[in-house]
């Protein structure tokens, strides 16, 4: 079965590698402080199955939105896209209930702020050696789905375009969260 999935990122049209800043597929080497991280053992890029919910998860914690949000200081020449993927490995679908037994994994334990515990499951699914990465609900809205998946190099990129070009589902995300918009004067 094939999934596909959206991500949120820092683009730069000219990183023509995954090992470069601002290509769909770069995953920091300093990446480590996610929910389902092990930097030690294997790199995540994180997702949704939905355009939106890409949108949310990456802005839901601004108070306010507007179009600034599209800009990528840190990235000189980089905008904000919309990457879509396809992946034809499995992902363990942790709002499944049997999932959560089988791993006895209490459902607040899925979505707590405590990494050390998030790490710590996420690093024992991926021992069972089966899955391609995990995905639960989101923290923002439970009707999104979030993914982690550490088989990045057997991500396909399906595309890519920059955020402005998708303001539709920017503002359908704002209003799923009811955030403002302000536009820049």
């Amino acid at each position: 079965m094939t999934t596909r999935l959206f991500r949120v990122f820092p683009w730069l049209p000219d990183a023509q590698t995954p090992d470069r800043p601002g290509h769909p597929l770069y995953v920091s080497p300093t990446q480590g402080a996610g929910r389902i991280d092990g930097p030690d053992r294997y790199r995540v890029l994180y997702a949704s199955t939905s355009e939106v919910g890409a949108i949310g998860e990456r802005f839901g914690d601004l108070e306010e939105w507007s179009d600034a949000m599209f800009v990528v200081p840190s990235l000189v020449g980089g905008t904000r896209a919309l990457a879509e993927y396809s992946l034809d490995d499995p992902l363990l679908d942790l709002d499944d209930a049997k999932a959560l037994l089988d791993r006895e994994l209490r459902p607040s334990r899925v979505v707590t702020r405590d990494r050390g515990t998030t790490q710590r499951w996420a690093r024992a699914i991926f021992d069972e050696g089966r899955w391609a990465g995990v995905s639960w609900w989101s923290f923002w809205n439970p009707d999104w789905v979030s993914c982690g998946t550490w088989a990045v190099d057997r991500l396909e990129l399906v595309s890519v375009a920059p955020l402005a070009d998708r303001i539709d589902a920017v503002h359908e995300a704002r209003d799923v969260l009811a955030r403002p918009w302000r536009e820049r004067r």
